[in-house]
């Protein structure tokens, strides 16, 4: 027997949603994915999970810290401010992850949960009812009556979840009440977000041949299907998200000036019920298939045929936009009748760079220290006759870097994330050499040097036990994944996924082996990597080599004795009290490096 009790809190319906929504329509994603026809329609390259955060490796609470326990204003330096109240131990923000089959965990979409006591179903459905543009019609604005008090909290709750969204680059997300959903896409134009409102309760009709196309599940599964489709953020966004002003608003204290008796006013609901025709067959064509948008770039005249509408197979959602004179303190809400290229992907590019080969090892050691050209690359027709010097590269990729910035652009995050910084895919368009740059933020400057540091020493053994270090340079631009704003690359060589998702291509012995070696090797030239852990070592299945990384951490040692000289050392063998000498660093890492590999095993 099933036990249900009100909502009164957003854990409450995060666990709601998660049994009722969440879990189904992960299951369906799983099906599709099985399914070969329609991994193909669909385009799916893996499966989706949804989770709390989106630093899968981490656990820490503040990962999931609710944006409106931030501050959101800028500090004088143009650095957001940090959090100055304690970390949420109930976060109300949801992920959808996108789990591909070649290893990357990519967010997708974000998810916003507000209990219904906070925003009822009637405040939201007022609220988003017609096109909003907070510093015109909210921001420093008293008015009285529950239109302003829904349309004032409605503002609040997509600005809130929209300044996210652009944090972590997630183009895709949605509000929740448990009543009523608010889907929001950002387009190109991150001054702007898009918003769709539904209520399945009103929306599944028992006359109605497309009802379960109505339901939550439907409704969600669609909209993810959009996301996992949709191209990443070019770095342009982003430049362009940064130039924003912000709304420093919390949601709560929004609601806490609105009077109870201003939300209990007695009103008609504006929410007409859907109905849509022309997709009788299909059981997968729901409402995130936008229609085109009208030519013309006012509003649908009201006088419109209201059956005509209906009709639509999926709505035309309106938007929040910038205004043309002055810039926004946020996004504003406006109806969406202009471009909307991004609702519904076209062709790819036949040649991204998420598409482009690594150069090997042996052709950028070449590039980095002057060894023949590696006839085996897959981008050797693209290096011309003979490698340019190290230093050119450094200059042609960091000019590069500040100019490429479209949605082509030859630099993509690759989903990768250490203990500091981030791996991006990188491209030297003019020349074909395409490897990695680890990017790390001011607060770790000192650290990535140091890495470069420790990239020099092992230089006899790069592109063997550890990737080809290129060298760094300083961004003349910023890049930006997942809330982080990277200001330094240092170029390595693709060595391959973490050991823990490719173990089962390789043997035991076979492993601990590879391992033990690599660590010998780097020990031998004094260096002790101090984060000997299975998260540090990646296998490539193409060459079979298990590889070394991340160094940040490393010290530069000599090799110490294996046991301390003194007078009381020898008494003590004497006594027969020092039956096992005492281990140096280098053995006691590769001793312990290799028993976490058994354990992963």
């Amino acid at each position: 027997m099933t036990l249900l009790s009100p909502i009164s809190s957003e854990i409450g319906l995060r666990n709601f949603e998660r049994d009722t929504v969440e879990n189904t329509v992960q299951k369906l994603i799983d099906e599709a994915y099985k399914n070969p026809r329609l991994r193909d329609d669909l385009g799916l390259q893996g499966t989706v999970t949804f989770e709390s955060h989106t630093n899968l490796g981490e656990t820490d609470d503040s990962l999931s810290e609710p944006l409106d326990r931030m501050p959101i204003e800028r500090d004088d330096t143009g650095q957001p401010a940090s959090a100055s109240r304690p970390p949420s131990r109930t976060p109300r923000r949801r992920f959808c992850i996108y789990r591909t089959s070649d290893g990357r965990n990519i967010p997708v979409l974000a998810i916003e949960y507000k209990a219904p006591h906070k925003l009822g179903r009637n405040e939201v459905i007022t609220g988003l009812a017609s096109e909003i543009r907070p510093e015109r019609d909210v921001i420093n604005k008293s008015e009285e009556g529950f239109a302003f008090a829904s349309k004032a909290l409605a503002a609040a709750v997509v600005t809130q979840l929209f300044l996210y969204m652009i944090g972590k680059g997630i183009r895709y997300g949605y509000v929740c009440t448990g009543e009523a959903f608010g889907f929001l896409h950002i387009p190109d134009d991150p001054t702007s977000v898009y918003y769709y409102v539904c209520v399945p309760n009103l929306d599944v009709l028992d006359d109605d041949e497309n009802r379960l196309h109505h339901t939550a599940v439907a409704q969600v599964f669609a909209f993810i299907i959009q996301a996992l489709r949709a191209k990443p953020p070019p770095p342009s966004w982003y430049d362009a998200a940064a130039a924003l002003d912000t709304w420093a608003v919390e949601y709560d204290d929004v609601l806490r000036n609105i009077p109870e008796s201003v939300r209990k006013e007695a009103r008609t609901s504006p929410y007409k019920p859907k109905r849509w025709q022309g997709f009788k067959r299909s059981p997968i064509q729901t409402r995130s298939r936008c229609k085109q948008p009208y030519t013309n770039t006012s509003r649908r005249d009201d006088s419109s045929d209201d059956d005509e509408e209906d009709t639509q197979p999926s709505p035309t959602p309106n938007r929040l936009n910038k205004t043309d004179v002055t810039r926004s303190t946020g996004p504003d809400l406006a109806s969406e009748q202009g471009q909307r290229r991004d609702w519904k992907e076209g062709p790819r590019k036949q040649h991204r760079i998420q598409d482009r080969p690594y150069c090997t090892s042996e052709c950028l050691q070449g590039l980095a220290y002057g060894t023949p050209m590696d006839k085996a690359c897959p981008n050797y027709q693209d290096h011309g006759h003979q490698h340019i010097k190290q230093e050119q590269f450094l200059q042609l990729v960091r000019t590069q870097l500040a100019q490429d910035r479209g949605r082509d652009a030859d630099a993509v995050p690759l989903y990768l994330s250490g203990r500091i910084g981030a791996l991006f895919k990188v491209r030297l368009s003019s020349h074909g050499y395409t490897l990695v740059a680890k990017g790390v933020e001011p607060v770790d400057l000192g650290r990535l040097q140091h890495e470069n540091d420790v990239y020099n020493r092992l230089q006899p053994i790069q592109g063997i036990y550890i990737p080809v270090c290129l060298g760094r340079v300083d961004l003349v631009l910023l890049y930006y994944y997942d809330s982080g704003v990277f200001e330094r690359f240092l170029f390595l060589s693709w060595a391959g996924l973490p050991l823990f998702e490719t173990i089962q291509q390789t043997t035991e012995a076979d492993i601990i082996k590879k391992v033990a070696t690599a660590y010998k090797e780097i020990h031998r030239l004094h260096i002790l990597h101090r984060d000997a852990e299975p998260r540090n070592i990646v296998y490539e299945k193409g060459t079979g080599k298990v590889v070394i990384v991340d160094f940040e951490r490393a010290e530069f040692r000599s090799r110490q004795p294996l046991s301390p000289l003194g007078p009381n050392t020898w008494n003590k063998r004497k006594r027969g009290g020092a039956k096992k000498q005492q281990k140096d660093d280098f053995t006691e890492e590769e001793e312990s490096v290799i028993l976490s590999v058994s354990r992963l095993v």
